[in-house]
């Protein structure tokens, strides 16, 4: 009589590993904003993200990053190992950073005996930056020669094509009731020929042609001023945070560069570029509107505005 025996029960396939990488950006929040889309390249990865504390709230409640950390809480985790590094982050702190990191992979920028480095992926990259091997001028030569965007650069040196990944920001894109334009007049010191003169102008020009506007104004916290933008269907601005959230939001957007590249940013067929005539006169130059360099006309950036809106749904 033959026994019937239970088949042996089958074990389950073993798990992936997921592959640690740590991002590190810790600049203007901008920066931070735009550096997000590649995590669309990295969805099966355990992600820690160190940036500024001021930065923090546009990674919170990321799904697709397990740990967001200032400097001073990655020193405390400073040991563990991660399979890969990726630095896009020129300053001292992020190369410090990186070079401590424990990796068997690293792209970007790191210290190599106190010197800032980078790998040969990234070159096209900080070779525009302060820290470029050619030196400053010659990377302004090359940055204003440059036609790519940033996000071509980053993915790139990861080995991947950027393929208009959008920015990945947790705060759900808030729909306008009604046409209403958002202006951020202000921008950061570091860049003072982004504060365009001719904003007072430009919300004239809006109350006689009937526009819908409000001015942005300070916010005790990022997300009071992220939920701001999101009441607009258009924002006007220079190339600053507010761009970029307004990108984010998935909201059309009439920027000002007027020292800045224009090339480097990705507009995803939401934003409208005003360019400086003179920008090659003036391009990443410290010094402020003294009255007599070029400017961009209130009523080019109105146009602009009114052709952007025609096109808004």
């Amino acid at each position: 009589m033959s026994v019937c025996r239970p088949r042996p029960r089958a074990l389950p396939a073993p798990m992936a590993k997921k592959r640690r990488t740590l991002i590190i950006k810790i600049g203007a929040a901008g920066d931070v904003l735009r550096t997000t889309p590649l995590l669309h390249k990295l969805s099966g990865d355990a992600v820690t993200w160190v940036t500024g504390r001021t930065a923090l709230p546009l990674l919170a409640g990321n799904p697709r990053i397990a740990r967001a950390l200032t400097p001073g809480g990655f020193s405390r985790i400073n040991g563990e190992k991660f399979d890969w590094v990726i630095n896009f982050d020129e300053s001292a702190a992020a190369c410090r950073i990186a070079s401590a990191a424990r990796a068997p992979r690293k792209t970007g920028a790191r210290l190599d005996r106190g010197k800032p480095v980078y790998c040969e992926s990234s070159a096209p990259w900080f070779d525009m930056s302060l820290i470029s091997r050619h030196g400053i001028p010659a990377a302004d030569k090359l940055k204003y020669r440059a036609r790519k965007s940033y996000q071509d650069y980053l993915f790139e040196a990861c080995g991947f094509k950027f393929a208009g990944e959008e920015y990945f920001l947790p705060t759900a894109p808030a729909g306008a009731l009604a046409p209403l334009v958002a202006v951020e007049k202000r921008a950061g010191p570091k860049w003072p020929l982004k504060h365009w003169p001719g904003y007072c102008n430009l919300t004239a020009l809006f109350r006689k042609n009937h526009i819908n506007f409000f001015i942005l104004r300070q916010r005790k916290n990022l997300r009071d001023y992220i939920s701001d933008i999101g009441r607009c269907t258009l924002l006007v601005s220079g190339d600053t945070l507010a761009m970029h959230l307004a990108l984010a939001l998935r909201k059309s957007a009439v920027a000002i560069f007027n020292c800045t590249s224009p090339w480097e940013i990705y507009g995803y067929g939401r934003l409208s570029k005003v360019v400086n005539p003179g920008l090659a006169g003036m391009f990443y130059s410290r010094r402020a509107f003294d009255g007599k360099g070029t400017h961009v006309a209130p009523q080019t950036v109105l146009r602009a505005v009114l052709k952007a809106a025609a096109r808004t749904p």
